[in-house]
């Protein structure tokens, strides 16, 4: 129990020593380098540097009772308060991943109360961001930094801060992703060892994948050091060598989340959301603008462009940005002015043209689903709801409906109220009192018979018809992803995410539908989306990312191949049957229209 109390509060796994090993032989300095270890536990890496020849070293460590287990004297204490003056030719470790919430209050205050840190965190940030910054502060010109981290911080959107940072200050030179390798035993993360060089370079950046799931083969770490050290292996296409991938790719060229790819496999991708910048003249606000020339508050930042020099627009209640052209300066538009003549035009998202909504949270959803509806009275079959549960959705259909009862706030006053009018979903959920009354509360006091959160009830609710996707999809063994068709009064819980068609999109949502589930999406995706070892995370921010090709209703061949993924769609929605060959034929067509859209681009 204390174990786990001291991972939860102060983020401790500690590193194998054939990893440290491994970590160490990417120092490229020599025997009397300055080395600083700021998060130093036990001293595993401190005895290692020794047993290498390395003797400037200094080790922090905050837990007084691992530092008393270290051959090599530690200072105690804790990182932040280290000197900022004091620089180091490397800085290497294993820095601690604890979440915000399970900070110390004092440590939330330390990090709210100094503007420093204001600028560079946040609410969802890992206490491993401060780490790394504070670790690259310490480098001097040129040195080193070498941790094992978490991957997500590469790749969530709310650690941009980070990415550019590091950008602005040097180069990555080594990133070894080990996925769903088990490299800490108790542990179920996606870890990767990186390598960072505080001096802006124009080397190409060396990509290590290893895809072995279950523990580490230790002599994977023998191939791995002799990869490192064969500059004749490295291509810039991926090699294969078993469960090993390698290749050189550029250094990410902004703070967008980092998916490093070999460079054919990012020009494919890049061909993908050119083909998808082709927007028609949409009405915003009165005025005519193309959607690929509206742009979210994410765009500036990823094109350095100043918010300040923008105008805001308001498109279904989203906040999207127009660049200022001299006309602009004035109070007063015109319909025919052109918006965008200082930045170029995006790619349309999924986002754009769909409401995005996480389904509800029921508390417990075994006491909520309907167990038998033989003896239900007139006001007890009025609270069921059918529900998409993600275990039923196939591609294009649900293949089965749940049944809940589903309470609202204010039908049911008092628990003899319940009792009285509703006595079988009394008796269904007689045994689950005392788990339902330990729900987590959302700052308010739920009556047990209640759900505890039904976000997006009136977005489903309201819905002519929706797409329902997994928020976690397993794809590495389907290699397809699930989104579904379903129909009105269709309703999720959280495991699934909800798709709402916006009324000004002519697209059908069976289109949208197909598109979402065919193979150039899952290319991008598996590439470029939010990938946690073999899954698919499709939450509403890595959703509304995704690339979405609109129909050219000006052009016959378009309308024809939209019309004819719509009747597919149709046939295998009323069928709820995978059916091979229809599906064959949409991924076809849906690749006709990509095409199209490559040729348009060059035009845009």
């Amino acid at each position: 129990m204390q174990e786990k109390v001291r991972i939860k509060s102060l983020g401790q796994y500690f590193t194998p020593v054939n990893i440290v090993q491994l970590m160490i032989d990417l120092i490229s300095t020599n025997s009397k380098a300055k080395i600083l270890e700021p998060s130093a536990g036990k001293g595993i890496f401190l005895s290692q540097l020794v047993s290498k020849g390395y003797e400037n070293l200094t080790g922090i460590e905050i837990d007084p009772n691992l530092a008393k287990q270290s051959s090599i004297p530690i200072n105690i204490g804790n990182f932040f308060d280290f000197p900022i003056s004091r620089k180091f030719d490397v800085v290497i470790g294993n820095p601690p991943y604890i979440r915000w919430k399970n900070l110390s209050l004092d440590q939330r205050k330390y990090f709210n109360s100094t503007l420093f840190w204001q600028k560079r965190m946040n609410g969802l940030t890992d206490i491993l961001q401060p780490f790394i910054f504070k670790s690259v502060d310490h480098l001097k010109p040129g040195g080193e930094l070498i941790f094992i981290t978490p991957l997500f911080w590469m790749q969530t959107l709310h650690a941009e801060p980070l990415r550019r940072f590091l950008l602005e200050n040097g180069s990555l030179e080594v990133i070894i992703n080990f996925h769903e390798t088990r490299i800490f035993p108790k542990a179920n993360l996606n870890l990767v060892i990186f390598k960072y060089r505080k001096e802006k370079q124009k080397q190409l950046l060396k990509i290590i994948n290893y895809w072995q799931k279950g523990k580490l083969n230790p002599d994977i770490l023998e191939n791995i050091r002799w990869l490192l050290h064969d500059p004749s292996s490295w291509k810039s296409t991926a090699t294969n060598d078993g469960n090993l991938e390698f290749f050189q790719t550029h250094q990410p060229y902004n703070s967008s989340p980092w998916r490093f790819l070999p460079l054919e496999t990012e020009e494919k991708l890049s061909l993908f959301e050119k083909a998808c910048q082709f927007s028609p003249e949409i009405d915003v606000n009165g005025h005519k603008i193309r959607l690929s020339h509206l742009y979210s508050k994410n765009d500036l930042i990823l094109m350095e462009y100043p918010k300040k020099m923008c105008k805001k627009m308001y498109l279904d209640q989203k906040t999207y940005f127009i660049p200022l052209s001299k006309a602009l300066l004035t109070e007063y538009f015109t319909n025919n002015e052109d918006f965008s003549q200082s930045l170029p035009p995006r790619y349309i998202q999924i986002g754009d043209i769909v409401e995005i909504g996480n389904g509800m949270v029921s508390g417990l959803d075994k006491a909520f689903q309907l167990k038998f509806d033989t003896h239900l009275n007139k006001e007890e079959k009025e609270l069921i709801i059918p529900v998409v549960k993600a275990k039923s959705i196939r591609r294009f259909y649900a293949e089965s409906l749940t049944q809940y009862f589903l309470v609202k706030p204010d039908i049911i006053s008092t628990e003899n109220d319940l009792k009285r009018n509703f006595p079988s979903l009394y008796e269904q959920l007689l045994p689950f009192q005392d788990a339902l009354r330990k729900r987590y509360q959302y700052n308010r006091e739920i009556p047990y018979w209640e759900w505890v959160f039904i976000r997006n009830y009136k977005l489903m609710k309201d819905a002519e018809a929706l797409i329902c996707v997994p928020c976690k999809d397993r794809f590495d063994k389907r290699k397809h992803f699930r989104f579904a068709l379903c129909e009105k009064g269709i309703f999720t819980t959280q495991d699934v995410t909800v798709l709402v068609k916006f009324n000004w999109v002519k697209e059908s949502l069976e289109y949208i539908t197909a598109f979402l589930n065919s193979k150039e999406v899952f290319d991008w995706v598996i590439n470029k989306g939010l990938i946690r070892g073999g899954v698919a995370e499709f939450s509403e921010e890595p959703l509304k990312r995704i690339p979405f090709r609109l129909i050219d209703w000006n052009s016959p061949t378009e309308c024809q191949i939209h019309d004819r993924i719509v009747e597919l769609v149709q046939d295998i929605f009323s069928t709820k049957k995978e059916n091979v060959s229809k599906i064959s034929e949409i991924n076809l067509l849906v690749s006709q229209l990509i095409d199209l859209g490559k040729k348009n681009s060059q035009q845009l």
